[in-house]
């Protein structure tokens, strides 16, 4: 064989041997291709697993928290449930109630802590304390309703009045050591100026017929209605004590007085001599005294104005437990007694108590009762019974004679006693 055919054979068999080493490789990559593939096939399920594992946990602790929650929020519900049914069993439910509102327990209890001493001081029977106060409650909050709807409000005067009060810091820690809820005591002082304010302001506007009428009502239809303007000269007969003076000093001020009246009926200027003479609180107004036949005045005083015409002057000294008076009468004014303050005064307090009435005013006892045993840890007594009443009512004729005729006294004395105009 000649060396190129071997060369040529040589070529070939390289040829054979790299193409088999090829495919060797071929094979081998393609093994291992495969290999690769199914190792990321189990790798990828595997990962798949994992996570739907992991999902599955998350979403059982997802579900283990809600559970938990909704119990939290549950047992929270029920917490507040049952703490608003105590809140409004303690503070929020009504002593009374009223046409627009109510007397709460918080309320009540810190009147009845404010105003019990006080009603127990002045001797009222411990049964009556509780309603008492609620019906004080009741009409101070039916007052501030209409205050409200008037547009009467608290002052600025008056609030820093309060807030000195409460800026006290021992004012504050009595109202503490005494159980009381301080904010509420805070708000009950402003209540109290807020009611005053509106107190004087029914009493400026309420109508004179109004006045009128609730006069008629207590002193009659035929009671005297006119206003007396008068003035007067005084010569006390008493010192600042209320006790007489001597015979002597007494008949020193009748002979003075007596000069002064001769005066005044010749002519003088009758302010002028008051200014100069009189000894009550009248002299630097010239005497100026407006008085109504009410009562109010020593009645010889008011039995002497009424004989007198309008420019009149008495012509003897009148004599009272204060005093000589010289007496003369100004002017007279028809239906002037509506004008009267303390009248006045009087037709509004009848117009606020009728408003436990008019509001429909209504207490709860059983609540009333519970609040103050809260309170007091005493339970509320029922007024007396009949029995004892009836032990009352069986006093003798004689014993009721004596009573009625203790009384008459009494109240013979009450009038000519009564106080000097303007002393």
């Amino acid at each position: 064989m000649s060396k190129k055919k071997e060369a040529e054979n040589v070529v070939e068999e390289k040829k054979e041997v790299v193409e088999e080493v090829k495919d060797i490789k071929q094979d081998n990559k393609k093994k291992k291709e495969k290999k690769e593939k199914k190792e990321n096939k189990q790798e990828v399920i595997k990962e798949n697993v994992t996570e739907k594992a992991l999902e599955k946990k998350l979403k059982r602790a997802n579900n283990d928290k809600i559970i938990i929650l909704s119990i939290v929020i549950g047992v929270l519900v029920v917490a507040f449930a049952i703490f608003g049914v105590y809140y409004y069993n303690s503070s929020m439910k009504a002593i009374a109630t009223f046409d627009g509102g109510k007397v709460t327990i918080a309320d009540y209890t810190v009147y009845y802590k404010t105003f019990a001493p006080m009603l127990e001081y002045y001797g009222y029977p411990a049964s009556i304390i509780p309603e008492q106060i609620a019906n004080k409650a009741g009409i101070d909050m039916i007052i501030l309703n209409k205050a409200k709807e008037k547009g009467v409000t608290l002052s600025d005067d008056d609030k820093a009045k309060v807030d000195e009060t409460f800026n006290d810091e021992e004012q504050v820690q009595q109202f503490i050591d005494e159980g009381i809820d301080v904010a509420r005591m805070k708000q009950l002082y402003y209540n109290d100026y807020i009611i005053s304010a509106y107190i004087d302001k029914m009493t400026e506007e309420v109508a004179d017929e109004d006045v009128i009428a609730y006069i008629k009502s207590v002193s009659g239809e035929d009671a005297d209605l006119t206003e007396y303007n008068t003035s007067h000269i005084l010569f006390k007969t008493i010192d600042d004590s209320g006790n007489e003076l001597s015979e002597a000093d007494q008949a020193a001020k009748r002979a003075t007085a007596e000069s002064v009246l001769a005066r005044a009926l010749n002519g003088e200027d009758f302010a002028a001599l008051a200014k100069e003479f009189s000894e009550d609180g009248t002299k630097d107004d010239g005497g100026k005294f407006t008085m109504y036949m009410d009562g109010s005045v020593y009645t010889e005083y008011s039995d002497a104005v009424k004989t007198l015409e309008v420019g009149g002057i008495t012509t003897t000294l009148v004599k009272s437990d204060a005093g000589y008076h010289i007496i003369k009468l100004d002017s007279k004014v028809e239906n002037g007694r509506a004008h009267n303050s303390t009248e006045r005064e009087q037709c509004v307090d009848e117009q606020i108590n009728n408003l436990s009435t008019t509001m429909h005013l209504e207490i709860n006892d059983e609540a009333m009762k519970a609040a103050v045993y809260a309170i007091t840890g005493t339970k509320v007594e029922d007024e007396e019974t009949d029995e004892t009443d009836e032990t009352e009512d069986t006093t003798t004729d004689d014993e009721q004679t004596t009573t009625d005729e203790s009384s008459t006294d009494d109240s013979t004395t009450t009038d000519n006693t009564e106080a000097a105009p303007a002393e």
